[in-house]
């Protein structure tokens, strides 16, 4: 072999010896070395459960996640410092073992138990916890690493110890129909344990009422427990409002016995009555005069004053002796302000032997509302068979001219027969005298 060949052969491997030593020299670990600091390998990705109440004592679960790509990690530990927690405190060990080896993308479990303590305030504490790990399982190459990491812990309030309970709703008057001015009564107690002072009870109000007279913001300066306050309003609902549920929210703003300013909200339900429902619009009888022998048409009217939908609209007819060939008529469904449409017809068959008279007869209003309340109102109405007739029906001014010629031809009469009575007399009398003349 060419010497120059074997003098380049070994020259590269000097330089690949030089190159190479120094960083080998570099990872060669020494066991018992304090670890070295290493930033953005592991993340806590959960905490399982995350919140808690004060006076809790409970076992939260710490997800930590691998997120190198390349790196694994061998005999992990982590470490929490009691100096660093405040009104958390962590019962039992403070170092935990983690895993044995946690690959790239992989992550593992660890678990403390915390106790919150009695007078913690609310917010949310946060808790740091120390990781320990190898950069390989066993060897000379074994480099231990740490990283700081933290995970928060959120104390709300227990509701055993403050508590606003709202325990009665009323108005005055009890029923609201549309146009009615009333009073909310909301009564409150304090089903907690601790005193609550300076409460502001902020009502909001739907689109169709309005604050009459009085705030919508009432105060109450303390509730002790157990004790109860009222807050009052004074409203007026807009006379064009439909008839249903309305919603009302209301905000209880408070001080807790810690000076906290605490939100709470409510809500509740206000219902408006109608203002009226069905009645009778208008009644005809075909024709006008009822006679015995004679059939016609009774027709009824029916309107919805209400604001709402009404339903199963019946008209039954009672009474009358028998003059109706019908007792019943079903109409349904009737909207809010609207009529019928065609009026709702009953026959009417007035027998010959039937008497003359006025003849009651009971119509009633049945229907249902929305809420499925069933509702019925009678009326009375009179139906007047009139006397019989003759058939040829004649006028009273005819009948009265009738009259009048009558009367004049009888006294006609009387002046003729008189005057032909007085004739015949004067002709008698003449023939007499003519008979004594010729003897």
């Amino acid at each position: 072999m060419d010497r120059r060949k074997i003098f380049a052969i070994f020259f590269l491997m000097v330089m690949m010896l030089i190159i190479i030593q120094p960083v080998c020299a570099d990872t060669l670990p020494i066991d018992n070395e304090t670890p070295t600091a290493v930033m953005g390998q592991f993340a806590i990705s959960d905490v399982s459960p995350a919140q808690g109440n004060p006076g809790d004592t409970k076992v939260i679960t710490i997800t930590i996640e691998n997120i190198d790509s390349e790196r694994s990690a061998h005999d992990i530990s982590t470490l929490i410092n009691p100096d660093n927690v405040d009104y958390v405190q962590i019962e039992g060990g403070m170092a935990k073992y983690g895993s044995d080896q946690v690959l790239p993308g992989e992550s593992f479990r660890i678990q403390y138990t915390i106790s919150i303590k009695e007078d913690a305030p609310k917010g949310i504490y946060y808790i740091p916890i120390t990781l320990i790990w190898s950069t390989s399982g066993s060897g000379r190459n074994r480099v231990k690493n740490q990283q700081d990491l933290t995970f928060g812990i959120n104390v709300i309030d227990n509701p055993e110890m403050m508590r606003i309970g709202i325990t009665n709703i009323t108005t005055v008057p009890t029923l609201i129909y549309p146009g009615d001015a009333f009073t909310i009564n909301v009564a409150m107690k304090n089903t907690g344990k601790n005193n609550i002072s300076q409460i502001r009870a902020i009502l909001t109000t739907e689109k169709a009422f309005q604050s009459v007279g009085s705030s919508s913001e009432q105060y109450i300066p303390l509730l002790e427990p157990g004790y109860e306050g009222v807050a009052s309003y004074n409203l007026q609902v807009d006379k064009q409002a439909t008839s249903h549920l309305y919603n009302f929210k209301m905000s209880l703003q408070y001080v807790d016995n810690f000076n906290r300013l605490q939100n709470q909200q409510v809500s509740f339900g206000i219902n408006v009555e109608e203002l009226s429902g069905v009645y009778i619009q208008d009644v005809r009888v075909d024709p006008t005069s009822l006679y015995p022998g004679t059939e016609g048409l009774l027709q009824v009217q029916i309107a919805n004053a209400g604001t709402n939908n009404v339903e199963n609209v019946r008209l039954p007819i009672s009474g009358g002796e028998k003059l109706l060939t019908q007792s019943q008529n079903f109409i349904g469904i009737l909207g809010p302000g609207a009529s019928t449409a065609e009026t709702s017809s009953y026959g009417l068959l007035i027998n010959k032997g039937t008497e003359p008279g006025n003849y009651g007869l009971n119509i009633q209003i049945n229907y249902d509302d929305l809420t499925g309340r069933h509702f019925s109102k009678p009326n009375l109405y009179i139906v007047k068979v009139n006397q019989p007739t003759s058939l040829i029906p004649i006028p009273s001014s005819l009948i009265q001219q009738v009259g009048y010629a009558l009367v004049f031809l009888v006294i006609f009469y009387g002046i003729f027969l008189s005057v032909g009575s007085r004739i015949d007399e004067e002709q008698n009398s003449d023939t007499g005298d003519d008979d004594e003349r010729s003897t």
